[in-house]
């Protein structure tokens, strides 16, 4: 039986529906920081074609799927299978929520109310919301329990409306604010967690949000006290440490998820009330990230933690998914509110290799460690990891910034078959076709519908590794800049059925390795990082050859029954003989638990 195509052509279905039609919950608080670039509802952008199938495939093979009383057991019978075994509701809650909001979803709905209400009715009288017994707690992972609790139950409240579980969360957060301070009688944040204290204290995140959605003060003092611990003299040093110029490997343990998820919560609490050195920091965090500890695939760390400048293992427990999907998170973010394009491409990079890699092809399951080679680990459906729960928060975000506004008018970060219905900032609606075969084409068709003839602007991110770009409008071509690694901004007055069409010539590249994989080769098409599959080359394994040159004339690539297979001259080491090596995407490969391979040997020095 053949496998089915997941990068053959796929356009935009009519017949699909956009999502909930829903009207978030608004802050009472206005965030000080406005966004330069809106994060999108969920229900305004539906994706189709490959990454759309993702989308689709996580919500109906693993969240609807999810047993509520599995996300639930270890508060109804504390305190559960794992220390930190109450994140998973809230991480579920957090995805189902924005799943929901992109489909509508019936059936999900109805356990997004079913799961909320189960996990309120889990309080105790006190406001304490985690797995643990009482003598046991404040000491490993239940602060970071009420973390994910609060994030799920905010999601949920925000766009379903439903505002009962709101007074679950003050009372979480009001128990939070009591036991933890530097005043009389509380107790030191630092010790009710892992990892330098990183863990507990990436409660910032939600205390934020909670600050600016109820506006009570004791709130926002609560996420200050948490800068302070970060301080302290066994504090991890967080903003000290990046803002003096040091790399994420020296702040705190060096530990890779946690400390992402502190950023975030930097960047929240940025937004809220404007102090410059949190976004300075992150920012530094993010390029030192980039420059020194980023694999090509778009994830970072081994064995969790950050390590030295340019170590970059192929195959040492690289590329937690937990660590994947909170980078993805900084990206957005830090998009949101700068809203420069470096952002969005690297959320290409890592949606399209790194996430979608460590997914199942049919959405099912996740894995742990997504590493450039060896096997992809999928756990078995039932398991409850963090990775398991995290990575369906990665698909679920994609939709709020694939497409988008900003104060000039639409904005287009990801290409993918689409239909979104956007407001831009003056209230005026827009809607629009994006037909797309991309990744596995470079024509990109955008229609605009809206409600009136109107003047605005439309930028298209132009990939940074497309300098050949060419955009048109009505089949003119555009006079302005085209410019790899930016956006290609056209205004004008826009009627009802006017096209963007947009050409992203996709050419294999080949990669030049260094450092870790120096005399090693990796390939590329388009967005795409290749992988050599064992599953494509039953009579040449991994390990077995080499790319005698870089000569890119050697490389080809079709559309096949399977996908799109990428293809170059290799040798093999035990004759000498030259073969032709097939490659598949990296999000593709190694689906079967065949053997896969990213970087390759290269021509002898």
């Amino acid at each position: 039986m053949k496998r089915k195509s997941r990068l053959l052509p796929v356009l935009w279905a009519a017949a699909i529906p956009l999502g909930a039609a829903v009207t978030p919950v608004p802050d009472k608080i206005p965030a000080a920081i406005p966004d330069r670039q809106d994060s999108a509802v969920p229900d305004q952008v539906r994706l189709a074609g490959w990454l759309g199938a993702r989308l689709d495939a996580s919500e109906r093979n693993r969240l609807v799927k999810l047993d509520p009383a599995r996300l639930l057991e270890g508060f109804r019978q504390r305190p559960g299978r794992q220390a930190w075994d109450g994140e998973h509701v809230g991480k579920w809650l957090h995805a189902a929520t924005l799943a929901w909001v992109n489909s509508g979803d019936p059936a999900l709905r109805a356990k997004l109310d079913l799961v909320a209400a189960g996990l309120c009715a889990c309080q105790l009288p006190d406001g304490y919301l985690g797995t643990y017994l009482e003598k046991d707690r404040w000491t490993e992972w239940d602060v970071w329990v009420h973390k994910y609790d609060l994030i799920g139950l905010l999601t949920y409240v925000r766009y379903t409306g439903n505002q009962e579980p709101l007074a679950t969360c003050r009372r979480a957060a009001d128990l939070l604010c009591r036991t933890f301070g530097d005043g009389p009688g509380q107790r030191d944040i630092l010790k009710a967690g892992w990892h330098a204290g990183m863990a507990p204290t990436s409660v910032l995140e939600p205390m934020a949000l909670l600050y600016r959605m109820t506006g009570e003060p004791r709130y926002l003092d609560f996420c200050h006290y948490v800068l302070r611990a970060w301080e302290q003299p066994d504090g991890p040093h967080i903003l000290s440490t990046l803002l003096a110029g040091k790399g994420v490997n020296q702040v705190g343990n060096a530990k890779a998820y946690e400390m992402l998820s502190c950023l975030n919560g930097a960047l929240e609490l940025y937004r809220t009330t404007g102090e410059r050195p949190l976004l300075d920091a992150v920012l530094h965090a993010w390029q030192d990230i980039v420059d020194k500890r980023l694999y090509v695939t778009g994830t970072a760390s081994y064995r969790e933690y950050f390590h030295e400048d340019f170590d970059l293992p192929n195959c040492d427990n690289v590329g937690e998914t937990c660590v994947t999907v909170t980078w993805l998170q900084l990206n957005a973010q830090l998009l949101r509110l700068t809203g420069e394009v470096r952002f969005a491409q690297q959320l290409e990079r890592v949606t399209l290799n790194q996430l979608l890699g460590a997914q199942r092809p049919d959405g099912t399951s996740w894995g742990y460690f997504v590493q450039p080679e060896g096997q992809k680990p999928y756990a078995d459906f039932a398991d409850v990891t963090c990775c398991q729960s995290s990575g369906p928060r990665g698909v679920a975000l994609i939709p709020t910034f694939a497409l988008t506004t900003d104060a000039d008018g639409i904005v287009v970060n990801l290409f993918a078959a689409a239909r979104a219905n956007l407001v831009l900032r003056d209230g005026s609606a827009v809607a629009l076709d994006l037909d797309t075969a991309y990744p596995a084409d470079g024509r990109v068709r955008l229609t605009l519908h809206p409600a009136a003839p109107r003047e605005f602007t439309v930028k298209l991110r132009i990939p940074d590794w497309c300098p050949d770009a060419t955009l048109a409008v009505n089949d003119q071509a555009v006079a302005g800049p085209v410019r790899a690694g930016d956006y290609a901004a056209v205004r004008r007055a826009w009627r009802d059925g006017d096209v963007l069409t947009l050409q992203l010539p996709l050419a294999p590249r080949l990669l030049a390795g260094d450092h870790t994989n120096w005399n090693r080769v990796a390939l590329a098409f388009g967005p795409l990082i290749l992988a050599a599959d064992d599953r494509l080359n039953p009579d040449l394994k991994v390990g077995q050859f080499r790319i005698p040159s870089t000569d890119l004339r050697q490389l080809a690539f079709a559309q096949e029954p399977g996908g799109l297979v990428c293809s170059i001259l290799a040798t093999r080491l035990d004759s000498g003989e030259r073969v032709r090596l097939r490659l598949a995407p990296f999000a593709e490969a190694g689906c079967t638990r065949m053997t896969y391979q990213v970087w390759m040997p290269g021509p002898p020095q």
